[in-house]
C-alpha cells in the first residue's frame, strides 16, 4: 500500500491535470517495481521525444547561440542554486560541445535599457503556462530576441510515496522545449522522468540530471554546407 502524495500545481487546463495524474500512476508503478525488486537507494530516468519539426534541420543549429532561460516552475523561475540557468549553461557547454549554450542574463541584457521587463515575466509566465498563442503574440518582445533559439525547461509533475515502512520514493518531470526565434514555434520538445528511492538524492539533483539528459537528447548538429535533414 502506497499513500501518494503531490504538490499542488495551480494549472487550468484539465489535460494538464490528465498528464500529472498519469505521471504519479507512473511514479506509483515504478515504487511498485523497485520494492518488489527488493532493491533501494536506486535513481533511474527516462526521456521520451513528444515531437520534432518536420523542417528543422540540424544545420539550423550550427552555431547558433541557444538561450537557456530560467527553470520554471509554478513559483517561477529559479535564478540561483544548481538548477540556475547561468550554472547550467556552462554545464551544457561541456556536455554538448557542438551547439552555443549562453544563459538567460545574455537573453534579458539583450532588451533596450528602456524595454518594460515585466513583459519578460509575462513571457516566462506564458511558456509555463503552455500558451502558445500568447507567446507567438507578443511581436515587441520577439522584435528584441538576440538568439535564435531558446531552450526552455519546465517543471511540469512532481510526486513523493511514501512506504509502508516510512522509506520515500520520489519523482519529477521535466520537460524540454526548444523555440526557434524566426518561427515564434518548437521545434523540438521532449520529456524527462527522474525516479528514485534513495532519500540521499536531493529533489534539485534529480531535476538538474533530468535537465542534462534532455540536453543530450536534442538532435545533434550538422555542418553549414549540406542539406542533410534527421
Amino acid at each position: 500500500m502506497y499513500i501518494i502524495g503531490m504538490s499542488a500545481y495551480p494549472r487550468t487546463k484539465n489535460r494538464v491535470f490528465r498528464q500529472i495524474a498519469a505521471a504519479v500512476a507512473s511514479a506509483a508503478l515504478a515504487a511498485s517495481v523497485l520494492e518488489l525488486s527488493g532493491c533501494s537507494g536506486r535513481v533511474s530516468y527516462n526521456v521520451t521525444q513528444s515531437y520534432i519539426d518536420p523542417y528543422f534541420s540540424g544545420r539550423l543549429l550550427n552555431n547558433a547561440q541557444v538561450a537557456v532561460l530560467p527553470f520554471l516552475t509554478p513559483r517561477g523561475g529559479i535564478v540561483d542554486g544548481e538548477l540556475e540557468s547561468e550554472r547550467m549553461a556552462k554545464k551544457l557547454r561541456a556536455l554538448r560541445p557542438d551547439m552555443v549554450f549562453v544563459s538567460y542574463i545574455d537573453f534579458e541584457n539583450a532588451f533596450p535599457a528602456r524595454f518594460d521587463r515585466r513583459m519578460v515575466q509575462e513571457f516566462y509566465g506564458k511558456l509555463y503556462e503552455e500558451d502558445i498563442l500568447g507567446v507567438k503574440a507578443m511581436d515587441s518582445l520577439w522584435d528584441h530576441v538576440a538568439q535564435p533559439y531558446l531552450l526552455v525547461y519546465a517543471l511540469r509533475a512532481g510526486a513523493f510515496v511514501n512506504n509502508v515502512d516510512r522509506s520515500v520514493f520520489k519523482h519529477a518531470v521535466v520537460m524540454c522545449e526548444l523555440w526557434s526565434r524566426e518561427e515564434r514555434a518548437v521545434v523540438w520538445r521532449a520529456s524527462c522522468m527522474g525516479v528514485s528511492d534513495d532519500k540521499g538524492i536531493p529533489d534539485g539533483e534529480l531535476m538538474a540530471e533530468g535537465m542534462r539528459r534532455l540536453a543530450e537528447a536534442i538532435p545533434p548538429t550538422l555542418p553549414n554546407y549540406g542539406r542533410e535533414a534527421w
